[in-house]
């Protein structure tokens, strides 16, 4: 298993501002994330990668003009190590031109890991062809609508305050129905 680290450093010919830039749209990060990713410090942006998905984010970093490392994960050292000598030994990580060794590399804590993207978004993405455009690129052009023409407007008039709004009817008297017939007496003879 390999991880994703990134130690705040802008490729060649990308400004400090622009990487800063390029990453908050990437990661949909805070300004309190990408001080954190920027600080020199190494973070780890990706975990539990195989070697294939790992070099993937580092080349995507790249062209958004940041450098970042593939390591292996501590685990997957330790789990090596006592591993039996018949077990296949996983094949090295060749490092970047500016890669520093891993031996020299501090290992990050969980508690230090930047929360930028999650396993499940991996998931759902993995079978996809999504990309992203650099920072700038207007995906769909808007449409201009034209503002709707009320000229009819000007032969309407407003009714005074407490008028009645309507066309007036002349309607019969209501029905008043013969109930002098009906009573309340009991028919029955008390006992």
């Amino acid at each position: 298993m390999f991880q994703l680290v990134f130690k705040g450093e802008c490729a060649s010919g990308t400004e400090m501002t622009t990487a800063r830039n390029n990453a908050r749209t990437l990661f949909k990060a805070s300004v309190e994330q990408i001080e954190r990713m920027f600080s020199g410090s190494p973070v780890v942006i990706r975990n539990k990668l195989d070697e294939d998905q790992a070099e993937k984010y580092r080349q995507v970093l790249l062209k958004h003009g940041m450098i970042a490392y593939v390591q292996s994960m501590p685990e997957a050292q330790t789990q090596a190590r006592s591993a039996p000598a018949s077990a296949p030994t996983p094949k090295p990580q060749p490092a970047p031109a500016k890669a520093v060794p891993h031996s020299v590399v501090p290992a990050v804590e969980a508690g230090d890991r930047l929360p930028v993207a999650g396993d499940k978004v991996d998931d759902i993405l993995a079978g996809s062809a999504l990309g992203l455009d650099p920072v700038g690129v207007t995906l769909v052009e808007p449409d201009e609508v034209e503002p709707p023409m009320f000229q009819h407007l000007d032969d309407w008039t407003l009714a005074p305050p407490g008028s009645d709004i309507g066309v007036e009817r002349d309607l019969p008297p209501p029905m008043v129905p013969d109930v002098s017939h009906l009573s309340l007496v009991d028919d029955e003879p008390k006992k």
